[in-house]
């Protein structure tokens, strides 16, 4: 029996990608074009969410230094809480800073008569709760003064202020503060750390950020009182347009994603629409279905996706010092979305070409 000849091996596929790339290089300016819409949608998908989130994180940041993480514990019928129990808060997971005013009394300047301030003796995590600056100072157990005291009696670091009360003089180290406090009454006062004896009004907490909730819910029972105790925020939410977790949840860059996509797919589009006649012959030639298909892949692959990749990284690199935290992982999410739905761009582009019909196009119609 005679033995069949081979068939002639054919690469459709093959030529349909490397007729992709020869298009490419054919057209150098519709190339150079569709890879700068490429990169400058790349980079969009970078920027968008990384200028909003940050802006959103600037002012979460902003409402964290007032005192949005801040809470006061009080018993309702006015009593005073255990100043130890207030104090051990300091050690509880989530808390940044715990304390309370054990007595506060109006002293006189022995410098200048004329200059009267509070003399506030609270246990010593007090004076971080009301100055957010002093969080990242050891607690070294100094006396802390507010702006305007401070600046009433010429303090600009640390000194020593001699005080009157009762007729009888005194005096104490302090260090002044680099910033207003959350509250405006400390402006004139001197924060004197004492030992945790004894009892508070109000037992001031301020939470880390994102363990707000948690560490609200806990002070509600901490205290185990008779009287029940009511846990207030130092910022009512009534305070806020928004807070920064609506803000996050409802930002306007999270369609970014999307609007990059749709661009990429309508600009694809209007470019294989203008190509008619050229497509109109494929089909004539047999690039057809699966073979318009590796066509239309290897041309967005080339002469798209790698330009939005490129806009992309060089985006990010710009933006690296920025792409911290929150906005990183908004960023890298947004980014992650736009290449789940890049896909969908070839294919309207094979779509749209397949709906050609040859003859029609190649005579103009």
């Amino acid at each position: 029996m005679p033995s069949r000849e081979p068939r002639p091996a054919r690469y459709p596929y093959r030529l349909a990608a490397n007729e992709a790339l020869a298009n490419l290089r054919a057209s150098p300016v519709k190339t150079a074009v569709s890879a700068v819409v490429g990169i400058l949608l790349g980079a969009l998908a970078v920027v968008a969410p990384t200028v909003d989130v940050g802006r959103i994180r600037a002012y979460n940041d902003e409402l964290v230094r007032a005192g949005w993480n801040l809470f006061a514990v009080h018993r309702n019928d006015g009593q005073s809480l255990d100043a130890a129990r207030c104090d051990s808060l300091r050690a509880m997971p989530g808390v940044v800073a715990a304390g309370g005013v054990v007595a506060s009394r109006r002293v006189v300047s022995t410098i200048d008569a004329e200059v009267s301030f509070d003399l506030i003796e609270a246990t010593p995590g007090y004076a971080a709760t009301m100055w957010p600056t002093l969080q990242e100072r050891a607690d070294d157990g100094s006396v802390r003064a507010g702006t305007r005291v401070a600046r009433r009696l010429g303090i600009s670091d640390s000194g020593w202020v001699p005080y009157l009360v009762a007729g009888v003089g005194d005096s104490v180290e302090v260090v002044a503060t680099a910033a207003e406090a959350r509250s405006a009454e400390l402006s004139n006062a001197l924060v004197v750390p004492v030992a945790p004896v004894g009892g508070v009004k109000q037992c001031w907490v301020e939470a880390e950020p994102g363990a707000r909730e948690q560490v609200e819910e806990q002070l509600v029972g901490w205290f185990n009182e008779t009287a029940p105790t009511f846990v207030a925020s130092f910022m009512g939410g009534e305070q806020l347009a928004s807070s920064p977790a609506d803000q996050l949840a409802n930002r306007l860059s999270r369609w970014a994603p999307l609007a990059v996509v749709l661009a990429v797919t309508v600009f694809q589009v209007a470019l294989w629409l203008a190509r008619r006649a050229e497509v109109g012959l494929y089909g004539l030639m047999g690039l057809r279905g699966t073979r318009l298909a590796t066509m239309v892949s290897v041309d967005f692959l080339f002469g798209t996706a790698a330009p939005l990749g490129a806009g992309m990284f060089a985006a990010a690199c710009v933006m690296a010092p920025r792409l911290t935290g929150v906005v990183l992982e908004a960023t890298a999410w947004d980014c992650l979305r736009v290449w789940a739905l890049l896909p969908l761009a070839p294919l309207c582009v094979h779509a749209a070409a397949s709906m050609i019909k040859p003859f029609d196009a190649i005579r103009g119609r």
